[in-house]
């Protein structure tokens, strides 16, 4: 068999699923020179979902003294976001800099956005500053990165830099949904309002419907119900697709106005002839949650399986706080889950139900916030020793929390609170993967 056929054999294997991953294997064992390209392919694939065994290839074309490409870095650094390893990532770097890709923009756009995935700001920035172009990739790599860290108020700055006049790339449209994403968590109706208009002008909210949908979630958060129907309402029926419809059922789930999501829901059936997903069913049963329409909320979950062939994972069970439900679920309950159950017992004053769930929530390796809730209801029962005992228990595991965060708007301007947070960094890394990459003689 030649070359070239087992090049294309083996690339058509790879590509056809995980369940063919082994087949492509065996094919790249029997080519007698892998060139380039086929570890490439290699590393591509695994980066996805595999990120030791990709980074295994790469460390086996180093051995064999086969240099790497521009190509060949962007799916390695896939693999180390997958993995969340800084310290990988770090190592990456090293090489790219060795072999000097790093004035490369495909490159450093791969560099910036594992570096992000990984919450490491300090080198998303030191990258981005370095790049001596940039262009709609990196901005939107830098300010997505920002977002997902919560870093709004920095996110805004970054995209007031982009749309500058002396800047010449322009934002696209994940650009413009994350943005809106940045105003709607910041509670700025001026922002959103800001760019509700820019959008608008420039004609973006007829050409795509996931920018409007972004808009529709980021006027419920800000708490305007109102603007976020009119929008869905302009949109064309032909345009609505499911994530519209979720949009504004999620939003007046968050508001608690549980009878108007159902309302969205049964016209959602009956006037788009869509089926709901997974995430549109967990907007539903969280509005009935958060309503009190218990026989409403259980009949849909019920019905999931039956009517809409859609299995439920630990999202729905977490919206259905009932203790035999939990007890009964087919997968193991997370802390989510059981929080949100301890949280129902606490606004039904239900002590002894509270006490049997915080017993499975110490069964797992965190805790949350779940012994203050219970330590409350002790309180409200004016059951001070028991109060005492399970804040002295706290004490005593506490090693520190992630920083809790809020935004208020006080006229024109947003005001971000952070509370006080002595963490010990808790890193989980990979390194053993790439211990023998120094070792590699002609990387020195």
């Amino acid at each position: 068999m030649s070359r070239l056929l087992y090049m294309s054999l083996f690339d058509v294997e790879i590509d056809n699923g995980m369940g063919k991953s082994e087949f492509g294997d065996q094919i790249f064992n029997q080519i007698r020179k892998p060139n380039l390209f086929s570890w490439n392919t290699m590393i591509r694939y695994f980066a996805a979902f595999e990120a030791v065994t990709a980074l295994n290839y790469y460390m086996k074309m180093l051995s064999q003294e086969m240099v790497p490409d521009k190509y060949t870095f962007p799916f390695l650094l896939q693999a180390c976001g997958t993995s969340f390893d800084l310290g990988l990532v770090k190592q990456v770097h090293c090489h790219i800099v060795k072999l000097v890709f790093d004035r490369d923009l495909f490159v450093q756009n791969s560099l910036l956005n594992a570096y992000m995935i990984c919450d490491s700001t300090i080198d998303g920035w030191s990258v981005f500053d370095e790049m001596p172009e940039k262009d709609v990739v990196s901005w939107t790599s830098l300010i997505s990165g920002l977002i997902s860290q919560s870093n709004y108020s920095e996110a805004i700055y970054v995209f007031r830099k982009l749309m500058a006049d002396d800047c010449h790339s322009r934002p696209n449209v994940v650009t413009f949904m994350s943005m809106v994403s940045a105003c709607g968590s910041l509670g700025s109706m001026d922002l959103t309002k800001c760019l509700h208009g820019l959008l608008e002008k420039a004609g973006w909210l007829e050409l795509y419907v996931s920018v409007v949908n972004s808009l529709i979630d980021a006027y419920a958060k800000c708490g305007n119900l109102c603007y976020a129907r009119k929008v869905f309402d302009d949109i064309q029926n032909v345009e609505r697709d499911l994530y519209s419809w979720t949009s504004v059922i999620s939003g007046y789930a968050m508001h608690g106005r549980g009878h108007d999501a159902l309302s969205m829901f049964s016209r959602m059936e009956q006037v788009s002839a869509l089926d709901p997903d997974a995430i549109t069913i967990v907007a539903v049963l969280s509005a009935c949650a958060h309503s009190g329409l218990v026989e409403e909320g259980l009949c849909i979950f019920e019905s999931m399986s039956a009517k809409y062939r859609i299995e439920p994972d630990i999202r729905h069970y977490g919206c259905i706080r009932a203790y035999n439900i939990v007890e009964n679920m087919p997968i193991e309950p997370n802390l989510a889950v059981l929080g949100s159950l301890l949280n129902g017992c606490r606004l039904h004053n239900n002590l002894e139900l509270g006490e049997a769930v915080l017993r499975k929530i110490k069964l797992l390796k965190e805790r949350g916030g779940a012994p203050v809730l219970l330590s409350n209801m002790y309180a409200n029962e004016n059951q001070w020793s028991k109060v005492i005992h399970i804040r002295e228990e706290m004490r005593g595991r506490m090693h520190g929390k992630p920083s809790g965060r809020s935004w208020i708007q006080v006229k024109d301007e947003v005001h971000e609170f952070v509370a006080k947070n002595e963490t010990d960094p808790q890193a989980m890394e990979l390194h053993m993967v790439l211990e023998g990459l120094e070792k590699v003689s002609w990387l020195s």
